[in-house]
């Protein structure tokens, strides 16, 4: 059994960064992570007092073009590096191709 499959009923979909610790709910959530001006989709675990990322192997990783976008429809620059909300398209990928 592979960690996706034990954790798939307690994916918070809806999470949103901003709102991270306004009635904070354990659990795990996806990110898209940004460093060296490379976004990539992590794993956020979410604990009672700590968050903290994975990121998933490359073989996993949507297509660039479609994180592209979502950082782009945050207006991130890409030098910034930091973690990011992941938008629908990336919810569907991950959905069809990791669950």
């Amino acid at each position: 059994m592979d960690i996706f499959t034990e954790i798939k009923d307690q994916i918070l979909w809806d999470f949103r960064l901003e709102n991270e610790n306004k009635n904070r709910q354990p659990g795990y959530a996806f990110v898209i992570d940004v460093f060296e001006q490379t976004p990539r989709v992590a794993l956020y675990i979410i604990k009672k007092h700590l968050s903290k990322t994975q990121t998933l192997p490359d073989d996993q990783q949507p297509p660039r073009d479609i994180l592209l976008k979502a950082l782009e429809e945050q207006n991130v620059d890409l030098k910034y590096a930091n973690i990011y909300n992941i938008n629908q398209q990336i919810r569907q990928w991950l959905e069809q191709n990791i669950f």
